[in-house]
């Protein structure tokens, strides 16, 4: 029997599966161009119009944690950065910034969601201290999501991550309790709060795929944002057309440069949020693309239909594409891509830290043998 190299192996099925997979592909663009301009006609996906002249006052707020292994264990930094931004006729300038950060050591249990939870109360506690501030900024993005998801949920058996869930869902709840009335649109003057969330593309296509010829179909849709209902019947085969696109090539081609699709609300589903006295009043989402090679990303924001409509929810969504910057593919508003850049040092402290933290213990009068092997290099 003839042997066959990978090489020749790789390139003789290449060839006989191109011309398949090619076909495939160039049917499925025609799909999605056949179906955007129904999205477009329905009022699902919406072109946003820009100033010409901007005027904006930003407060961007970026996160990271890191985690590192020492003295047979881990240690792990976590910390945000807040950087504030004034864009006075189309001029931009930085404002100032705040941060707060954490470093201790961590078990092995659920190491990142609890870190995540780490993040969560560390955005909320610099929104909290910007929302005192004389000037507030008219907007203020998170990279974090504003609600914790039930995924992040511990189980029974995890003590560690069950105390740093409870400590951020109250951290939460007490944040929304004492500052809604603060925040746009429960204060027609307040700032805008924002989540900015690179996840969930399917949500749009799931929402087009029900029937929104019925009430049940449209349970999703923030109807104040302009759904076309006599265009509804146009979407009943959609399934069908759709059939073997894939979600994310589906809404990077129905989504141009400076589109957004139409607000749906992210609370009608089984997976629902935490803190549920907080999540109660509404959680609305949206995905947008600012220019031609930005990413698409979806903004999170707290309320319900009555709380929002089309302009507003344009207001909020031109305000993101123009702070839209690029970075190694991933998609970051201005002031969060700055925080980023101060972020980078949490690496090196870390590094630091656990230096730091083998010198103070040598030079505790423990056991040598207790002690044999624990500071050598990790």
């Amino acid at each position: 029997m003839r042997e066959t190299s990978l090489a020749q192996s790789l390139a003789v099925e290449s060839q006989i599966r191109l011309p398949g997979s090619a076909g495939r592909l160039l049917k499925q663009i025609r799909d999605i161009e056949s179906v955007a301009p129904i999205f477009r006609d329905a009022g699902l996906v919406k072109v946003v119009d820009r100033p010409a002249t901007i005027n904006l006052s930003v407060a961007g707020i970026a996160t990271h944690s890191c985690i590192k292994k020492a003295l047979g264990g881990f240690i792990y930094s976590s910390a945000a950065v807040r950087t504030d931004m004034l864009i006075d006729e189309n001029k931009i300038s930085t404002q100032g910034s705040d941060s707060v950060s954490e470093l201790d050591d961590i078990d092995f249990e659920a190491q990142r969601k609890r870190l995540d939870l780490v993040e969560m109360r560390q955005a909320y506690a610099l929104v909290e201290r910007v929302l005192q501030k004389q000037n507030c900024p008219q907007l203020i993005l998170l990279d974090t999501p504003l609600f914790v998801g039930r995924e992040m949920a511990p189980l029974s058996r995890n003590i560690s991550h069950g105390k740093e869930y409870e400590k951020t869902l109250k951290a939460i709840s007490e944040f929304w309790e004492n500052n809604r009335s603060k925040l746009f649109p429960w204060d027609p003057d307040g700032p805008v709060l924002v989540s900015i969330l690179s996840q969930r593309f399917s949500a749009i296509v799931s929402i087009a795929r029900q029937d929104l010829r019925t009430e049940e179909g449209r349970k999703h849709l923030l109807l104040t944002d302009g759904f076309e209902e006599s265009q509804a019947k146009s979407l009943v085969d959609l399934e069908k057309r759709l059939s073997g696109v894939g979600d994310y090539r589906f809404i990077k081609g129905i989504l141009g440069a400076f589109t957004r699709t139409i607000a749906f609300r992210m609370t009608e589903s089984e997976n629902r949020m935490e803190p549920k006295d907080s999540v109660k009043d509404g959680v609305i989402g949206f995905h947008f693309k600012g220019g031609r090679s930005s990413e698409i990303q979806m903004a999170q924001l707290a309320g319900e239909e009555d709380d929002w409509n089309a302009s507003t929810l344009d207001a909020v969504a031109w305000k993101l594409m123009i702070l839209d910057m690029q970075n190694q593919k991933k998609g970051s508003p201005l002031p969060q891509l700055l925080g980023q850049q101060q972020l980078k040092m949490l690496e090196q402290f870390t590094k630091y830290y656990r230096q730091g933290l083998s010198s103070a213990m040598k030079e505790n009068e423990v056991e040598d043998t207790w002690l044999s092997g624990l500071f050598e290099e990790e």
